[in-house]
């Protein structure tokens, strides 16, 4: 309890402050934490460790970091089963961690992580630290440490600082190596040993209230593929200290969901609990946890602009969602709403998510996105709540049909119905199920959802890939190539001379290509745009003394560009000089919607405000399509009003700049950056007036008024939260207006008007067609009840009730609907009318009433359900009223005599 006293004033934006400058005094350079949605790293859906943002600079692609240290926003759903039922498992965290590139390694990543925590800083063992403010006050007799069973470098290190043999533990490849079991099982490529550092209360070694605190990764191998692991020529240091744990620790709190991280956002769920939680006791309890983790995670992930989807990182955001939802309305029994606002759950505990927060490094970006945070929340939940019900009475009755066959196990194929009809969730159906002591067969859901995923694949992938696959590894096969900002000289130039540094062929590098070969191209250096940033890589031809090589798209490749090129006469051969010209024209094109895009983004923002963040886009030749956040389309007025200010802006011929500066002051400097796009320490900035500013690669025009016209074409909703706009650019624009005035001039002369008066005039003609339409229904209504008292007259007599029974010739189904309600009123009691009629060879329709006296005795939808198949088709409705339909007039006459024997089985 002493100790509990002593560090419970040390709050979480404390200790990471602290831990970022006690490194930054050892020379560290302070990163700040990248995205939740990583930066230009496709192979990973979200940041998921400290390191991730580091790779260019373990992998040795970039030299300009020699230390760093970080707080990293990190996200992880491997655990989530384990979520609020242990103390410290999350899916969102952050990690704090300390870098080297090549520079110290292991003395120093050790001494630095026992100074921090215990203020001791040196292998003599009692001198104090030079910056004692920044450290830690455990104790050495709490802490204790692990280490990889062969590490007897680290073992004599730890002993030398200090630490007893009796409180280092030695661990197996499976516990203490970088990745587990590298040295048996691979993969190949950089890995290391790792020394976990552990805080017992109680001071005990591998005691029941341990807790790994920090993991310090010493990467000093290159496994090869006969398995024996190389020495790196410059070892690498990887550190990483949960904020949460590090945070239940210094405040002496059994789990972190106690800390000033979580308190306030547990007590809010708890608060908004109803009775029935009261009763579900330490289910309760975990899943007050569990949706308090889930809520802070979504905001996160939300504030940087994921969106609930059916796919990729959007799919993690709706399971988020859903899973919590589901805890919050069932188990926690919280009532839908709250003061002031609508349907929902989870969007009312954002704002305690937001307070716990400080304003850097994230708080000020959260509390920009609040609303937004709430809106997608909200519009989730109710989206979600209209089929939870239903989807849950599913999945119980299934639960129920099984277990009454003796099974304890759900068919993946029937899980794979409940995520593709209801919107389940894989994980919400596997909570339910465990609750019922039901697992779930996931090969088999994993198989359906991939049968499915084949059917809607399309043409509209990339087909290029041929020429970018894993075999491609540019670099170790060219050695020597330049850097990626030195090998495109485009801005600058249209025509270079250049180097043919190597040919792929789609399988293996050739040393020449003969006409009609594809190949992918690699240059010295190079004036064609290799597509990225939404832009789509520039076409041309590349020359030599033996050949020419048309080029049809460009491409990036481990950082080189790779020309996808056919061979058009001659040979291209490797190492031979050649000169590289692009197709002047597309580039403007390709420019001129570059520039449209960013005017477009400005409008937009102008216009909805600055929530409408671009979400991704598409620059192609005089054609863009732009993605971008927000909760509700374009209004009528506000696409024109986009339309006018881009058009406006052209109009004024406004300077489009490129300077190259810092990250960070771009980002002072105001100047917007894309998720997932991935930025080095010096950017491209592009300014366009004194309004728009971006981080950007691509190619521009000099100057607005290249852009000529613009016009939008589409507008749509992708996903929940996200919007499309396609649009046309210069000549293709104005070619479309022209196409839309001279249609606009012929609708005008038609209708005997001027084009300003058209609307008006198809109003007038919309109102004298429906005034006729009327007229036609009056008409027909009078026509049917002279038709029901004939077919009245002629009705059959069955057991005291009168059946109306006919085949109606040039009819359709409203007007033997129109008939039927006819006869049916005027028969008022005892009578039933089956009704039927042909249109083509190909298409059949029923109809069949009852009086209301009738309804218990004779059910019309059953009844048409039952004969529709005899002319190929099907039917139903209610007792009262049915309608069928059917593909063969040639069954009409047995279905109408089967119908006919149906109610006099049903009346006997």
């Amino acid at each position: 309890m002493r100790f509990r006293r002593q560090c419970s004033m040390i709050q979480s934006g404390e200790l990471r402050e602290r831990f970022l400058k006690f490194f930054e005094a050892r020379s560290h350079t302070r990163v700040p934490s990248d995205g939740l949605i990583p930066s230009g790293d496709p192979t990973v859906l979200f940041t998921s460790a400290g390191m991730n943002q580091f790779k260019d600079y373990f992998l040795g692609r970039r030299t300009d970091l020699r230390r760093a240290a970080s707080c990293q926003k990190c996200l992880r759903t491997g655990d989530l089963d384990n979520v609020g039922k242990t103390p410290s498992h999350h899916s969102f965290f952050e990690m704090l961690g300390n870098f080297s590139f090549g520079d110290y390694f292991k003395r120093e990543a050790i001494q630095w992580g026992w100074e921090f925590l215990t203020g001791t800083n040196n292998f003599a063992g009692s001198q104090r630290s030079e910056t004692p403010a920044l450290c830690l006050p455990l104790k050495a007799g709490q802490l204790w440490v692990s280490i990889y069973e062969q590490d007897q470098d680290a073992a004599t290190l730890w002993q030398q600082l200090g630490v007893p043999a009796e409180r280092i533990v030695r661990f197996g490849p499976a516990d203490n190596f970088w990745p587990a079991n590298a040295p048996t099982a691979g993969p190949n490529g950089p890995c290391g040993p790792c020394s976990e550092i552990y805080f017992d209360p109680e001071g005990q070694v591998r005691g029941p209230k341990s807790v790994e605190i920090w993991n310090l990764v010493f990467t000093q191998f290159d496994r090869q593929s006969d398995g024996s692991l190389k020495p790196l020529p410059k070892p690498n240091i990887d550190t990483g200290m949960g904020l949460e744990r590090l945070t239940r620790v210094m405040q002496g709190v059994e789990t972190d969901y106690e800390t000033d991280l979580f308190a306030p956002i547990v007590s809010a769920v708890k608060n908004a609990s109803g009775p029935k939680a009261a009763r579900a006791g330490d289910r309760a309890i975990i899943a007050q946890r569990a949706v308090a983790d889930c809520v802070r995670a979504l905001v996160f992930l939300i504030s940087e602009g994921a969106r609930p989807s059916n796919e990729s990182r959007g799919y993690v955001v709706r399971m988020l969602t859903r899973r919590a939802y589901r805890l919050a309305r069932t188990t926690l029994d919280i009532p839908l709403g709250g003061p002031g606002s609508g349907v929902g759950v989870l969007f009312r505990f954002v704002d305690a998510v937001v307070a716990t927060m400080p304003s850097l490094p994230y708080g000020d970006e959260l509390k920009k996105n609040r609303q937004i945070v709430q809106d997608v929340l909200q519009r989730e939940e109710a989206q979600f709540e209209q089929t939870l019900q239903i989807g849950t009475a599913r999945l119980e009755e299934l639960i129920t049909t099984l277990r009454r066959d003796g099974q304890q196990t759900i068919p993946g194929e029937e899980a794979f119905k409940l995520y593709d009809t209801y919107g389940f969730p894989i994980e919400l159906t596997a909570d339910i199920a465990q609750e019922c002591q039901f697992t779930v067969d996931r090969d088999g859901f994993d198989s359906a959802l991939a049968a499915q995923q084949k059917r809607s694949r399309d043409a509209s992938q990339f087909t290029g890939g041929v020429f970018v696959t894993d075999a491609l590894d540019v670099r170790a096969a060219i050695p020597g190539l330049p850097a990626r900002d030195q090998q495109f000289v485009g801005y600058e130039a249209l025509t270079t001379d250049t180097v043919v540094k190597g040919l792929w062929d789609g399988t293996r590098w050739i040393d020449q290509a003969a006409a009609g070969q594809s190949v992918g191209i690699v240059l010295a250096h190079s004036p064609f745009y290799g597509e990225s940033g939404g832009q789509i890589g520039d076409t041309g031809a590349i020359e030599s003394p033996s050949g020419v090589a048309e080029v049809s798209q460009t491409v990036w490749a481990h950082d080189v560009l790779v020309h996808q090129a056919t061979i058009r006469h001659g040979l291209l051969k490797a190492q031979q000089p050649a000169r590289a010209s692009i197709d002047p024209r597309r580039r403007l094109q390709v420019a001129r919607s570059h520039t449209a895009t960013h005017l477009l983004h400005w409008a937009l923002r102008t216009v909805l405000g600055p929530e409408a963040v671009q979400a991704g886009s598409a620059v192609e030749p005089e054609r863009i399509r732009f993605d971008f956040s927000s909760l509700h389309g374009l209004h009528e007025e506000q696409r024109y009003q986009v339309e006018q200010l881009v058009s406006a802006r052209v109009g004024l011929v406004d300077e489009v700049r490129t300077h190259q500066m810092p990250l960070d002051q771009a980002k002072q400097g105001g100047a917007l950056a894309l998720f997932g796009e991935k930025y080095g320490s010096i950017v491209r900035v592009v300014t366009i007036g004194d309004y728009s500013k971006e981080l950007c690669g691509g190619t521009h025009v000099p100057h607005t008024g290249f852009v000529g016209s613009f016009l939008i074409v589409g507008e749509s909703s992708i996903a929940a939260g996200t919007r499309r706009i396609e649009a046309l650019v210069g000549e293709a624009a104005a070619e479309r207006q022209a196409r839309e005035r001279r249609v606009l001039h012929a609708v005008a002369k038609r209708l005997g008007r001027q084009a300003e008066d058209v609307v008006a005039g198809l109003e007038q003609l919309l109102e004298q067609l429906k005034q006729a339409e009327q007229g036609r229904k009056l008409l027909q209504q009078q026509v049917a009840r002279v038709q029901a008292q004939r077919l009245i007259a002629d009705a059959k007599q069955i057991n005291g009730i009168r059946l109306v029974s006919s085949v109606i010739q040039q009819a359709d189904r409203e007007l033997l609907t129109t008939l039927a309600d006819a006869i049916r009123a005027d028969l008022a009691q005892d009578g039933v009318v089956v009704l039927a009629a042909s249109q083509g060879p190909a298409t059949v329709a029923f109809v069949m009433a009852t009086t209301d006296n009738l309804v218990k005795r004779v059910h019309a939808g059953q009844v048409l359900k039952a004969v529709a198949p005899l002319a190929k088709g099907s039917g139903g409705g209610r007792p009262e009223f049915a309608q069928a339909g059917g593909k063969d007039p040639a069954g009409i006459p047995a279905a109408m005599k089967r119908a006919e024997e149906l109610i006099r089985e049903a009346i006997k």
